[in-house]
């Protein structure tokens, strides 16, 4: 197998994207504006379905393929978003994806009927395309692509406990202010965390002498390399399934456990695990994962969320907990190998368009989730969770290819 590379490779003390000469790469506000946007506009709808579903007069299965369609144009759009990330810089459309985002949690208030909200849930998918990980990844390797690895770790701490921060934070505003109050909050922050960006935006784009405005390298499927095509197919295929998992998974969670213990309120503790423990899993690859190939972190991880899904069937409360960690970790740990793998093949100059095409089929995979869920947990909750174990066993296996592929110069 051929691995040279066809096009001579900056490196990242070269390349005009790593950030030469700029200060820093803002990684926790950074971070925090990923807690905001798969907090207010995935998560929280675990919660934000029952409510919205009485509201228009549906099922919560309606609502979910609401989500299941947002999710979709989430990852329709990442390509062209990704293509946005490299030609305007990736804070500048960070912040104008908040905006959307903020706009589609207003417009759901005013929604009467199915075919509103599903416009608005469009909406708040092309929102969600513009800020999520990959416009986090990708500024944060424009910046400073020297320090992708870390910095990429630091931004997925914070996002790891967007579920748990959202879930216990929309519980007792919905209890208090209600439902469409909720939503003017969780808007609003939004609003708050574009203006920042946009900010740091303006300011990053000065430094770059708008040389990314007229020159964007070019980056076609004819000019790749043998090695770099196996590596889109393999991250994007393998993520794909993983996703689906997740997406299943993760808005399950809260009922799953109501049914299998019978409260509410305990359900919600335990769904909650997750998010602490995706912080532990990312800070064990941040402290510990400069020594290892992030390739080898990605297999563990691989091995932990299958593992996981199983022991949470039990009836047990420890057998849950600790199921419940490995789940978190090892979803935390793979958000930031899927990441930082990606710069291993590609850098700086192309990150963002390669995320993107690598995002398409996972975002896909993600919508499919809920939509999955839907139907299999209807069916039965343990035929439904016993089925994720095997997706995500396949998208180990995908992803286990990428092992015979060798990494650009400097990786």
């Amino acid at each position: 197998m051929t691995n040279t590379v066809s096009r001579p490779k900056s490196s990242p003390e070269s390349s005009p994207e790593s950030g030469s000469g700029f200060p820093s790469v803002p990684v926790h506000a950074l971070g925090i504006s990923q807690i905001i946007a798969y907090g207010f506009l995935f998560y929280a709808f675990a919660q934000l379905k029952t409510p919205l579903a009485d509201r228009l007069g549906i099922h919560t299965g309606d609502v979910l393929i609401g989500v299941t369609i947002s999710l979709m144009i989430n990852g329709l759009l990442a390509p062209l978003a990704g293509y946005w990330f490299d030609r305007f810089g990736a804070l500048r459309v960070l912040a104008t994806g908040l905006i959307i985002g903020s706009a589609s949690l207003i417009l759901l208030t005013w929604c009467m009927s199915f075919a509103t909200f599903i416009a608005a849930m469009v909406i708040l998918g092309v929102g969600f395309s513009m800020c999520n990980y990959e416009a986090a990844f990708s500024a944060a390797v424009q910046i400073n692509e020297n320090g992708s690895r870390r910095n990429i770790s630091i931004i997925t701490f914070y996002g790891g406990v967007a579920s748990s921060l959202t879930w216990l934070m929309i519980a007792p505003l919905m209890h208090h202010v209600g439902f469409v109050m909720t939503m003017y909050v969780l808007a609003a922050i939004l609003l708050v965390m574009a203006i920042w960006a946009a900010n740091i935006g303006q300011h990053w784009q000065r430094h770059q002498a708008n040389k990314a405005d007229h020159q964007v390298e070019p980056f076609r499927w004819s000019e790749l390399t043998r090695t770099e095509k196996i590596a889109l197919i393999t991250l994007a295929l393998s993520s794909a399934f993983e996703y689906l998992s997740f997406g299943a998974v993760a808005l399950t969670l809260i009922q799953w456990y109501q049914e299998l213990f019978g409260m509410a309120g305990i359900a919600v503790l335990l769904a909650s695990i997750y998010g602490p423990f995706q912080v532990v899993g990312r800070v064990l690859e941040m402290r510990y994962g400069a020594k290892h190939d992030a390739r080898y972190t990605a297999i563990c991880a691989f091995v932990m969320v299958p593992t996981a899904i199983m022991l949470i069937q039990y009836p047990s409360m420890i057998t849950v907990v600790i199921g419940m960690a490995l789940f978190g970790m090892g979803h935390g740990i793979l958000t930031v190998s899927f990441g930082y793998i990606t710069n291993m093949y590609f850098r700086a100059a192309v990150y963002g368009r390669a995320k993107g095409w690598i995002s398409t089929p996972r975002a896909l995979g993600m919508a499919t989730g809920p939509l999955v869920a839907g139907i299999l947990y209807d069916y039965s909750g343990e035929v439904f969770l016993t089925t994720m174990v095997f997706v995500t066993m396949l998208a180990g296996f995908i992803f286990a290819t990428i092992l015979t592929l060798r990494p650009r110069d400097g990786f």
